[in-house]
């Protein structure tokens, strides 16, 4: 007797076990499809949001800008002291400026917004003077606040620059935190290259053109 019975519970023919398993899959079910949902819901709640928020850039036009980097370009150039070197012309150019977070996967660009930077070239510069003009310049900049990225040297894997040993390229990046939290930093590039080009470049964050 007691044996049947339980045969009957297993098979759901007595009892109400069975429809509540049929309740629990059900929910479980449910969940399952609601999670997803609101996990959709939730990015484009924060995608809208975003992209109805302008961005945080600071306002000032194109000319303060560029006398503002090429403030700090000469500042560095001055610290790196190219003894006989041939300094080519600096030459300035504007890019455009996308937002961050969510927006950036419809990659379009901040309307009214730029940024530049300012790139110059020395020829017949030798490890030599490189090496010593870029410690320079490195202890320079953190003086003067601005955080150290990377100070390395590569000559067939990368090293701290003050490594001994002939060299491939030497490597100085820079940055500073700029005006506005949406505008990225001003950043820092200088870099010697076996063949004698040593290469300065300055970046600045995303402005908006008043005009």
């Amino acid at each position: 007797m007691n044996d049947a019975k339980g045969f009957k519970d297993l098979d759901g023919s007595a009892g109400t076990g069975g429809g509540a398993v049929k309740r629990g899959v059900g929910i479980g079910c449910g969940l399952l499809v609601a999670v997803p949902v609101l996990v959709v819901l939730g990015f484009l709640v924060t995608y809208g949001v975003q992209r109805g928020t302008p961005e945080e850039y600071e306002r000032v036009g194109p000319e303060e800008m560029a006398d503002r980097i090429g403030a700090v370009s000469d500042d560095a150039y001055g610290v790196l002291d190219f003894p006989y070197a041939d300094l080519e012309s600096g030459m300035a150019s504007e890019s455009l400026c996308y937002p961050g977070g969510l927006e950036s996967v419809a990659d379009e660009p901040v309307e009214g917004a730029y940024s530049l930077s300012e790139v110059w070239e020395v020829d017949g510069v030798t490890e030599a003077e490189a090496a010593p003009a870029l410690k320079r310049l490195h202890r320079h900049l953190g003086e003067e606040g601005w955080d150290i990225e990377s100070y390395e040297r590569f000559d067939g894997a990368y090293r701290p620059a003050t490594t001994a040993g002939p060299a491939e390229s030497l490597t100085l990046r820079a940055s500073r935190e700029g005006p506005s939290d949406d505008g990225g930093d001003t950043r820092l590039l200088f870099e010697w290259r076996d063949g004698g080009r040593f290469t300065g470049s300055v970046a600045s964050p995303c402005a908006y053109d008043p005009s």
